[in-house]
């Protein structure tokens, strides 16, 4: 198993011609680059169709909560200003040239959580292009961030402040405006006065110097659709069977409700057309030891709380998945 936790899966389509390149609303991924804190994103998800946004933090470590009441821990993610809800995840992040960025898993009340695109290509053996090579991926290093590193040699104490749920480099901001200074950002459920905070769990203004800020994002979680029907979904059109099929439209494993069909990929090996989206959306949120999904299971489009159906609604079967490992 690769070392770095993602949330990501792979189906494979049963006809190559069911599937198409082209992201609803937004066009062909033309490149991949790395993310960097302002950096203006959008995203094409089954649920709120076409969003904008900027990139908030990066390098951040954020525990996500899961179905079942699960919890797992991620690092290295990328988080933006809110641009999606239930049943975007999958959804791919591109900058406005329509390079990738990330991949969307998780979110909160203020805040959507993504997967560097770099780290799920190469984990997952695939690429965007269909010949055997792939656009150049550029280096997340920057040395106006170098000094901030000291908080990732840290992070057990960072994450054990209350009610801390991530921590990550980020810009200080007041009244959501972004001052430009660099600075440790703290994701917290609920900021709450001083006076009710024990001295120990108060965040300080520096750590070793460096600035910090704190951001209220309500509980992370990685989520489904439900079993209901919203206007946003009827509008886009986004839970409509499409053949081929799309990214940005709903799809789902047949045991899950719905997500979003993130990007076509190929496999680096066999160089085959395959659907990207996460684990929780394709493979049912498993650890890969749990049953909750196997090799080959039916992958429905639209997924079945769009009104998918086994009978009459599979696009592909389950590939492959990066399990996940839960606290």
């Amino acid at each position: 198993m690769h070392g770095r936790q993602i949330d990501a899966a792979l189906a494979r389509p049963y006809k190559e011609n069911w599937i198409d390149e082209e992201i609803v609303s937004i066009g062909r991924v033309l490149g991949v680059t790395s993310a960097r804190i302002g950096l203006n994103v959008q995203k094409s998800g089954r649920s709120t169709g076409l969003t904008r946004g900027q990139i908030r933090v990066i390098k951040a470590v954020v525990r996500i909560g899961f179905s079942g009441g699960r919890t797992a821990l991620f690092t290295n993610q990328i988080v933006t200003t809110k641009m999606g809800t239930a049943g975007d995840s999958g959804s791919l992040l591109l900058n406005q040239d329509n390079h990738a960025v990330g991949l969307l898993f998780a979110g909160g009340n203020s805040a959507t959580i993504y997967h560097p695109i770099a780290e799920v290509l190469n984990i997952m053996q695939v690429r965007f292009t269909a010949k055997k090579r792939d656009f150049p991926s550029f280096s997340d290093e920057d040395d106006n961030y170098r000094q901030l590193r000291i908080y990732q040699s840290d992070l057990p104490r960072l994450l054990a402040f209350s009610n801390v749920i991530g921590v990550g480099i980020g810009h200080k901001e007041q009244q959501g405006i972004d001052l430009g200074e660099p600075c440790i950002t703290f994701f917290v459920r609920k900021k709450l006065p001083r006076s009710l905070l024990r001295a120990e769990d108060l965040i300080p203004p520096k750590i070793e110097g460096i600035i910090t800020d704190v951001v209220e994002t309500g509980d992370l979680v990685a989520d489904i659709e439900n079993e209901t029907f919203s206007v946003d979904k009827m509008r886009y059109k986004r839970n409509a069977k499409k053949r081929p099929a799309q990214p940005g439209l709903s799809i789902g494993h047949y045991q899950v409700t719905a997500g979003t069909f993130g990007a076509v990929v190929y496999d680096e090996q066999t160089n085959e057309p395959l659907i990207l989206s996460n684990n929780h959306v394709l493979a049912n949120a498993t650890n890969g030891k749990d049953g909750l999904s196997k090799i080959g299971d039916p992958i429905l489009q639209p997924g079945r709380a769009d009104g998918g159906r086994l009978n009459r609604d599979v696009i592909g079967s389950l590939l492959r998945f990066h399990p996940l490992q839960f606290l």
